[in-house]
């Protein structure tokens, strides 16, 4: 159970790292110099992508454990 929730889960942050970037640089309504914080969109971006991959490197790894043992 813990490597499909690790699965879903990983998933989940690499879908949720593109719509970040995405929704950031999409043209919005409103007053001239309110735009994206680049660092901070970022960031944020980089480490849900980190995450998702980790995640899934992780349920895949114990996956192929659990069909050794």
């Amino acid at each position: 159970m813990k490597k499909w929730i690790l699965l879903i889960c990983g998933t989940f942050l690499l879908v949720l790292s593109f719509w970040t970037l995405y929704y950031a640089y999409t043209p919005k309504v409103g007053p001239i110099g309110n735009g994206p914080n680049d660092k901070l969109v970022w960031f944020q971006s980089i480490t849900q992508f980190v995450s998702g991959i980790s995640a899934l490197f992780l349920a895949f790894n114990l996956r192929k454990n659990n069909k050794i043992n």
